[in-house]
């Protein structure tokens, strides 16, 4: 098993990263959504990363019909992004990592996770065909509403104080109108999917977005409502179950980019804010807590990476593996965000300094695709199933 990002997944990182660097400033990110930076992302294969190669993508989504590593599901990509041989999955969920954490770190205000959920959900339906092929163009946003809870993965003992059921969605908790959930992205993409509770797949029809605020305006929460559209698919449930996973996945790495980046924003206001004569990047205590911010970012990164790896790879573990991939991600989100606003003092939770982008950003993204409760829970059933828990690895 290796974790390590392969040259080819290093360099489209880094593609990404050069690209957001100068097109996604700080200015850029307070402006909010650009459909020509959507359309330059398409350019490089982001906003078409798990889009199948027939409908203009790289082709490395498996698909949410697929056994894993069956011919309808994967397709050709397996000749992308590291060389693999045929008989290997393609790194869908790999990629987006590498993806997801560069869109973190530059603080990106386009829905990027949400395309590569909406192209899982998408990939093996042909009425679907028009929406890959405008994600793959860079033409068309998509914004994606998954059912609030879904089924933890087994039963929890009477002695674990935890929940049986695990929030999904991207969505946000607030207090919602019946049939009127609250979707992130909803307020400027063109087409919103629902997954409904009996497990349908729907487009949302032409009914009014209302605009919601939330704690991170780029996020563009408003309320759809669920009535009219077209049905894709009735019974859709399990690839739903299977998505969820891919966005907490993504979510993860988004959330590890963003710590960071707070890091390394922080580090530098250390050295170069000076009190009592001295920067106050000298003393232990600012030392320390930044030491502490780093360890917590250097070790959820490859929990998101084994995450990313059982999803791909259809291990027995890749829903325990997500879960526990999401909570180190919240964790150590949550203490960069505390760590860094503490050395910068109250100037960090003003608008007009840098750093609140970023901490809106994972003050939101935390509870967005379940947060770290919810994902316990879903650890702890696995755990604690009567039939012990899932396999780290396939039986031999």
């Amino acid at each position: 098993m290796r974790l390590a990002p392969t040259p080819d997944e290093q360099l489209f990182a880094r593609t990404a990263r050069e690209l957001l660097a100068a097109r996604c400033t700080p200015a850029d990110v307070r402006a909010g959504f650009s459909r020509d930076r959507w359309r330059a992302l398409a350019g490089i294969g982001a906003t078409g990363l798990l889009v199948p190669e027939e409908y203009g993508g790289l082709g490395l989504g498996s698909g949410p019909g697929a056994d894993g590593y069956g011919p309808g599901g994967h397709g050709s990509g397996r000749q992308h992004l590291g060389g693999r041989r045929l008989d290997e999955p393609p790194p869908g969920a790999q990629a987006l990592v590498a993806l997801t954490e560069e869109a973190g770190r530059a603080c990106l205000p386009e829905p990027l996770l949400e395309a590569a959920v909406a192209a899982e959900l998408l990939g093996g339906l042909p009425e679907g065909a028009d929406l890959l092929r405008g994600l793959a163009e860079g033409a068309v946003t998509v914004a994606v509403s998954l059912p609030a809870r879904v089924p933890a993965p087994g039963p929890v003992p009477a002695s674990a104080s935890v929940r049986t059921s695990v929030p999904t969605s991207a969505s946000v908790s607030v207090s919602e109108p019946a049939g009127q959930p609250v979707v992130a992205h909803a307020a400027h993409a063109d087409h919103v999917l629902l997954v409904t509770e009996d497990g349908g797949l729907r487009e949302a029809g032409a009914g009014p977005r209302t605009p919601v605020a939330g704690v991170d305006p780029n996020r563009g929460l408003a309320r759809v409502a669920e009535g009219g559209g077209r049905v894709l698919a009735r019974e859709w449930g399990e690839a739903a179950g299977k998505a969820a996973r891919l966005g907490a996945i993504g979510a993860a790495a988004d959330l590890v980019g963003a710590a960071a980046a707070m890091l390394e924003r922080t580090v530098e206001y250390a050295k170069g804010r000076v009190q009592f004569g001295s920067p106050i990047g000298e003393r232990q205590a600012v030392k320390h807590r930044l030491a502490d911010v780093l360890l917590a970012v250097e070790f959820a990164r490859p929990v998101v990476a084994r995450a990313a790896y059982a999803y791909d790879h259809g291990l027995p573990s890749a829903a325990r593996d997500a879960a526990m991939a999401k909570v180190f991600a919240n964790e150590a989100a949550g203490k960069a965000a505390r760590g860094c606003l503490q050395v910068h003092g109250a100037i960090g939770y003003t608008d007009e300094y840098d750093l609140s982008l970023w901490l809106r950003r994972v003050w939101a993204l935390s509870a967005a695709w379940g947060d770290s409760t919810r994902h316990r829970a879903a650890v702890a059933a696995d755990l604690f199933a009567p039939g012990g828990p899932s396999p780290s690895c396939p039986p031999r």
